[in-house]
């Protein structure tokens, strides 16, 4: 039958993911400035890493896919390689995983369901909206982030560390 739909078998061997350490594989900063990679000495001249995990386990569980998005490999654990390998793979993540560090929060005002945080980040004021309190503010252990309606992340190191005022304007909005 002409335009039927098959279905496809999905197998285990489909599903298995190849972890990359540094047996097979090695990242540097090219000249360009982009990650390359060469994975079981085939060498990518661009690879793109995102984490699979990244609120729970930040620095385990990064994919590594080329710049077609073909995944290449599995990253367990960044700590198992070589420290100037560590830090280009930390610098290609800190530029996607962008996430500024609240240390006070000035006020929290609820208008029409729309939160407005005013926050002190370092030296500057920052302000920004968030809109469904339940789904954009996680705690994770000590750590607490906030997601604004616009997609950007804010984080709270350590909720035990910030100012007891602080403290007091947020704790309504953890569950």
């Amino acid at each position: 039958m002409s335009g039927e739909i098959k279905s496809q078998t999905i197998s285990p061997e489909t599903l298995a993911a190849e972890y990359v350490h540094p047996a097979n594989c090695s990242f540097r900063t090219a000249e360009n400035g982009f990650l390359s990679a060469v994975i079981n000495g085939k060498e990518y001249k661009r690879v793109i890493l995102t984490r699979a995990l990244p609120l729970n386990f930040p620095d385990d569980y990064i994919c590594v896919t080329d710049a077609e998005k073909n995944e290449l490999g599995i990253i367990e654990h960044i700590s198992e390689f070589p420290e100037e390998q560590r830090k280009a793979v930390n610098s290609e993540l800190s530029q996607r995983y962008y996430c500024p560090v609240v240390d006070e929060i000035i006020s929290v005002k609820d208008k029409m369901g729309n939160f407005y945080f005013d926050v002190k980040i370092g030296d500057f004021k920052k302000s920004f909206t968030v809109k469904d309190i339940s789904r954009s503010i996680r705690q994770v252990g000590n750590s607490v982030y906030l997601t604004d309606i616009d997609g950007n992340r804010f984080k709270i190191e350590d909720y035990e560390k910030i100012p007891p005022k602080s403290r007091r304007k947020i704790e309504p909005y953890l569950y």
